[in-house]
């Protein structure tokens, strides 16, 4: 039964990655919702509420497939939010590709077999790449070419690869991805706050892109409005206007810090070796070439419309 259809009782729904960036925003409202009734985190830690039934899932394990199918079956929902993605410093590159790689396909099994009505993944504008030839506004149609260099975005261009799949085997499952600019905001950790945090962030000389980000009381609307949006697909969730990365910075309470282009490889691993760079090598696309995505679709098919500017979700960052 999809999560507009539930009918008189109240919604369940399934979520793994309770524990993360996009649990943390998004379990907050479904305890307030009064049209959820239950909450079935399938993680490895409780993270309580009282319409919490917990469920221990380790979604790397070999059997997690067969945990996650019994679970489901014991526990009917409406809907499930597959949100177990590392966004914080990645210590074991290994084990945060077996979460997010082998444990969507863990997730998208279990979800075939028990025929789930509707799944909700988040991903990252940041799956289009930053190149110089994109067009001014990317939408959802583009082509992912991500960024080659860095895992931790060629694994969510790996994870958008299944979902797609999966989509075409159970075409009877609404299926909704969405693609979050930046998420700011002093309660979420991940590659742009952890730059944006910085005293002083090395930018390249001659190059000042236009970033896009999302406050994160906006991206936790987005995520809520997905349970019941009589939509399915693709969408970019983005704040309101766009920055050039200086100002973005600027915002955050940060000072850039140009480096000219020659220089700039070797300047970021002196700042990483002391601990100041906050800027993985591998992302260097991203303050060369601008990336804007059009929200447009995600306005009119899920009602989302960002009620905080790119410039106050980097302001948020000054009080975190």
């Amino acid at each position: 039964m999809d999560a507009t259809q539930a009918g008189k009782r109240g919604l369940r729904v399934a979520v793994t990655g309770a524990s993360g960036d996009f649990g943390k925003l998004l379990l907050p409202r479904l305890e307030a919702d009064s049209a959820v009734e239950s909450v079935l985190v399938l993680d490895v830690a409780n993270p309580g509420g009282t319409k919490v039934e917990f469920h221990r899932v380790d979604l790397t394990r070999h059997d997690a497939e067969g945990e996650l199918t019994e679970a489901l079956t014991d526990n009917p929902v409406d809907a499930l939010y597959h949100l177990a993605f590392p966004f914080g410093p990645v210590t074991n590159g290994s084990v945060a590709h077996e979460l997010e790689v082998a444990g969507t396909i863990n997730i998208l099994a279990a979800a075939g077999r028990v025929r789930v009505s509707r799944l909700v993944v988040p991903s990252l504008t940041a799956v289009y790449g930053a190149r110089g030839q994109h067009p001014a506004l990317l939408r959802e149609e583009a082509p992912l070419v991500g960024c080659p260099l860095s895992r931790f975005i060629s694994d969510k261009v790996e994870v958008e690869g299944q979902v797609r799949a999966f989509r075409e085997r159970y075409p009877a499952t609404r299926v909704l991805v969405l693609r979050f600019a930046p998420v700011l905001g002093p309660s979420v950790d991940n590659p742009a706050t952890r730059m944006l945090k910085r005293s002083v962030v090395p930018t390249l000389m001659g190059f000042d892109p236009l970033w896009q980000a999302v406050h994160e009381d906006d991206a936790a609307r987005a995520l809520h409005l997905a349970l019941t949006a009589d939509a399915s697909g693709e969408f970019n969730i983005v704040g309101q206007g766009v920055l050039p990365l200086s100002g973005l910075v600027c915002q955050a309470g940060a000072r850039p810090l140009p480096v000219p282009g020659p220089l700039f490889r070797t300047a970021l691993h002196v700042l990483d070796a002391v601990g100041a760079s906050g800027l993985p090598i591998a992302l260097l696309d991203y303050i060369h070439y601008s990336l804007v995505a059009d929200g447009e679709r995600a306005e009119t098919e899920l009602n989302f419309i960002p009620i905080h500017h790119a410039r106050d979700a980097a302001a948020a960052l000054r009080r975190s």
